[in-house]
């Protein structure tokens, strides 16, 4: 028998026999998009590593198109291809779906002539075995991400008689199904009707309108801020996720008696005014417009240009109107403004913007006395569903003579025939969502806008360039023109990047370097806004040997922490936002993980970018807790790049000046607590730097309180963390020398009290500060881990933490631990994973053989009689796994998995290669599954992941 028949029995026995027996990377499993779990990335895993495949689905919808059609291109590279039957059940399918599929040259796709196919099969070779996975899942992205869904996945030998059976029915079906062509398509097409599906009927114009969730939320913040006495408010709020309708909202919950409605565009108040009429109703008298035409007359609604009132002031009162919004109030640093806010004294100031971050220096959370009310961000409005859903994919762009696009490349090159060649390739094989193609396109410069524009429309996709040049005239000229589709593409450098409002764009082309994560923010928001008919918008970036790429898979996810492993992370796993995807193609991703491993992430002037947009957020030096609250920075860099958060702030210019005692104590903190990984010895301090002393009884009770587990073990580890007890004398690493050797606590019989030097340090002001910050952040941080348990499974520990937090009597240097430490019948085991083929030889790398399952191998010169083995083969021992990934930079930080068992029958010697020294193995079976995203991205690494070439 082979190696995959042995799997295939194993996993067979797990499946259907007895669960408790070790399984497979094969054992049979029910997907569904629970709990992180999808059955997309199930499906794209098997798609990326099969040799040739087969799928029967009734209903295929364009948005899921997108990122199969970049694993299909890839796919295509390697000569693998595929069959897809389906059909015209319902009229589901629209033409636009055959259309789409037909463009994927290594998927032959054929039409059933049965009545009522509502098959959903999607079956895998992979040479040595198949895998088949069957349920209610058809080809759409509801379906794959975000229903309820059931769908079993087996695998099984060529001759195994589920697989015969499927094969069977498919090519049965498949010889009487017709081939998908051009002719059967266009009589389709003329005769399609939509299907009439039956849902919630959708609002009409005349139907009231009501907020959302988060609309509800934030009037609720600036209403209560108004009652309170406040003056203004300021709101963030996600391009396209109505602010408008909030400001509205707004107004209704107050009731004013006047209102003005400010903005920079005359197109943008003809907007507001009907959106206003909506939510609030009333006579078309009631709204009136201020412009160099019209006078409002006695109107309860103004809306006015900036330009305009500057010069009409003498025509009003500073009192007219006491409630005022200012719409893209970023814009209000302008002279015309500052001269317009400086005379208007209304009751309340409501300001609206989606980027308030500006690379000017005007601050305008200052100008609404740092009154943040609310901030819907794109994360938070995709789940929401205010939003419409992307599909970005990032692609290389073009090669030329082996030289890639650069900042520094020159203008012939980008505009050469070959780059729009392929450009239009690329564009057209991933396509756009409906018939019409209304396309924004990014790039650098002014000539190479013009440029493409005309080869763009020499190449029969009619395009207009727009930059800072043309006026606002031009600007809604051209806007209006790709809206009535007889533009396909507008081609800017940066003008599009807010204030204007093309819902029916449905693809955005990123033709350059990524310099700025809200830039790449604003440029995909011009696709977002929702529009009648539209499901979704094409993100394409061509990414070029940029040095700025790894801002990329940062601003996707809003990701400010600076953590290189965040970065990768969201590279290798490509995460969804709700049903909007991130897909890379292979070059496109080596790009940007070459960009990510050479970037200064923790560079000063990142650094420094980052905490002057917080100190001028928040009108104040911020304290290492704000960077916490704004999940902006993180602590462990704080902790390892400065030591303690005054000398960040050192760094950052401030004049702090803290004496070295009282900088060893804050380096404790900072290093060793405020972390959140335990927040038993925080609450301990915290409860004692307001009464000094407290019984052990009360300690309890307030450990009890915050729902902390309590043990006497934990407790007398928290002891002995906080007396120093725990540290070593010696050595650099860890000792007590590092921190001062000053004791936070001491313990006279059953009463716990600060250490009398502390309560002294604590009588200056600035330690007390910055004392209270490192267990704020560290209470902060405390929500990210699950504290009725010592560890949380998926969080991120060192080596160190674990020792810690499983209560070791001493402080380990790591080299002391290395790939596994006992304490007692406690064994932690720490495993750099290595991926290898699973049906190669084995060569001694710990091998995932599945999500529970996990071969794992001893350190050298060891043998079964060991006293290594005997620990581990103990029945008794409680083992707690630990994996990080070979090819991650913070090599310090393992994911923790959870407890496992040691499979006894695995236990096996081998003879080490090239040493000849013994070693042993074992199998490990995990308690809970790995999580499917993180399996699956680290099955993927070092190599092994399959890209599109393109």
């Amino acid at each position: 028998m082979t190696w995959m028949d042995d799997q295939l029995q194993a996993d067979l026995q797990n499946g259907f026999i007895n669960g408790n027996l070790p399984a497979g990377s094969l054992v049979p499993e029910i997907l569904t998009n629970r709990r992180g779990n999808t059955i997309f990335n199930e499906l794209k895993n098997e798609l990326r590593t099969c040799t040739h495949f087969k799928l029967a689905v009734a209903f295929v919808t364009p948005a899921v198109l997108v990122p199969i059609k970049s694993i299909m291109m890839d796919l295509a590279q390697k000569g693998v291809d595929g069959e897809l039957l389906t059909g015209t059940y319902l009229q589901f399918n629209s033409p636009k779906v055959f259309k789409e599929l037909m463009k994927i040259p290594n998927l032959t796709v054929r039409l059933t002539n049965e009545a009522g196919f509502h098959q959903k099969g999607y079956w895998f070779d992979h040479d040595d075995y198949e895998t088949l996975i069957i349920g209610s899942a058809n080809l759409t992205m509801n379906a794959l991400l975000k229903n309820a869904e059931w769908c079993l996945k087996i695998s099984s030998k060529h001759q195994g008689a589920v697989v015969r059976q499927f094969a069977a029915e498919f090519s049965s079906q498949w010889q009487t199904a017709r081939q998908l062509t051009l002719d059967w398509l266009a009589i389709y097409q003329e005769n399609w009707q939509a299907p009439s599906l039956k849902t919630a009927p959708m609002t009409s114009q005349k139907d009231i309108i009501v907020p959302n969730a988060m609309q509800k939320a934030a009037c609720q913040r600036i209403e209560s801020l108004r009652l309170a006495g406040k003056k203004k408010a300021l709101v963030i709020s996600a391009t396209g996720t109505g602010k408008t309708y909030l400001a509205a909202f707004a107004v209704q919950s107050a009731r004013p008696k006047k209102v003005l409605v400010i903005a920079h565009r005359e197109q943008i108040l003809l907007k507001s005014r009907v959106s206003f009429q909506k939510v609030l109703g009333g006579q078309n008298a009631d709204y009136g417009l201020l412009t160099s035409r019209q006078k409002p007359g006695a109107a309860k609604y103004v809306f006015a240009t900036v330009q305009t009132l500057t010069r009409h002031l003498d025509e009003i009162e500073p009192t007219d109107f006491d409630y005022v919004i200012i719409d893209e109030v970023h814009h209000a640093g302008a002279a015309s403004y500052q001269k317009l806010i400086s005379y208007l004294r209304p009751k309340f100031l409501l300001g609206l913007t989606a980027t308030p971050d500006r690379t000017d220096s005007f601050n305008v959370y200052a100008m609404f006395d740092y009154q943040l009310a609310y901030e819907i961000r794109l994360k938070e409005a995709l789940a929401e569903q205010m939003l419409c859903p992307f599909e970005f994919v990032g692609v290389s762009d073009y090669v030329w003579q082996g030289q890639t696009v650069t900042e520094k490349t020159p203008l012939k090159h980008l505009i050469q025939a070959e780059r729009v060649e392929w450009l239009i390739k690329v564009a057209k094989y991933y396509g756009h969502d409906g018939d019409v193609l209304h396309g924004l396109i990014f790039c650098s410069r002014t000539k190479e806008a013009q440029a493409l524009a005309s080869l763009l429309t020499q190449k029969g996709y009619p395009s207009q360039a727009l930059t800072g040049q043309d006026s606002a005239t031009v600007r809604e000229q051209a806007a209006a023109k790709l809206k009535s589709g007889q533009l396909a593409y507008l081609i800017t450098v940066d003008v599009f990047n807010e204030g204007i409002d093309i819902p029916c764009v449905n693809q955005v082309i990123m033709l350059r370097d990524t310099q700025s994560a809200i830039i790449f923010l604003q440029q995909l928001g011009r696709g977002l806004r929702k529009s009648p008919n539209k499901h979704f918008v094409t993100v394409i970036d061509f990414i070029g040997n940029y040095q700025h790429n790894y801002l990329i898979p940062q601003a996707l996810v809003d990701d400010h922490s600076h953590q290189r492993s965040r970065t990768i992370q969201t590279l290798n796993v490509e995460p969804t936002l709700g049903v909007s995807t991130i897909s890379f193609t292979k070059l496109a991703y080596q790009r940007v993980l070459d960009s990510v491993e050479k970037a200064q992430l923790t560079g000063m002037s990142l650094l420094k970018s980052e905490y002057l947009k917080l100190k001028q957020r928040l009108g104040r030096i911020p304290l290492m807790a704000d960077f916490e609250k704004a999940d902006v920075l993180s602590e462990q860099l704080f902790a390892e790049k400065f030591k303690t958060y005054p000398r960040f702030l050192q760094k950052m210019g401030e004049s702090v000046s803290i004496e070295p005692k009282y900088d060893q104590v804050l380096q404790f903190l900072t290093e060793e607590l405020a972390n959140g990984k335990r927040q038993h010895e925080l609450i301990l301090l915290a409860a004692l730097t307001d009464q000094q002393t407290l019984s052990l009884d009360d300690y309890r009770k307030l450990l009890n309180q915050n729902g902390c587990w309590i043990d006497d073990a934990t407790l007398t580890s928290v002891k002995r963390v906080l007396t120093l007890a725990y540290y070593l004398d010696k050595g650099k690493l860890g000792s007590k020398l590092r921190y001062g050797n000053q004791p936070l606590i001491k313990i006279d019989l059953q009463q716990l009290q600060l250490h009398p030097r502390i309560v002294e340090y604590l009588q200056n002001p600035e330690f007390k500060r910055f004392w209270n910050d490192a267990i704020q952040t560290g209470r902060l941080r405390a929500k990210n881990y699950d504290q009725t348990v010592p560890l949380t499974i998926n969080q991120r520990y060192t080596r160190m933490d674990a020792v810690r937090l499983l209560n070791n009597d001493r402080y380990m240097v790591p080299n002391g631990i290395g790939g596994y430490y006992f304490m007692g019948d406690t064994g932690i085991l720490f495993v750099t994973y290595h991926h290898q083929n699973v049906r190669a030889a084995i060569d001694f790398d710990n091998q995932f053989r599945s999500r529970t399952q996990l071969s794992f191998y001893s350190k050298t010169n060891r043998t079964l009689a060991s006293r290594d083995a005997e620990k581990l083969l103990n029945p008794k021992a409680k083992l707690h796994l630990f994996v990080k990934n070979s090819d991650e930079q913070d090599q310090s930080q393992f994911v923790y998995l959870g407890q496992c068992r040691v499979v006894k029958e695995s236990a096996h010697e081998l003879v080490q290669k090239g040493t000849g020294k013994p070693i042993f193995g074992v199998e490990l079976t995990l308690d809970h599954p790995v999580d499917q995203s993180l399996y699956l991205a680290w099955q993927n690494t070092n190599g092994t992941h399959s890209f599109n070439y393109v």
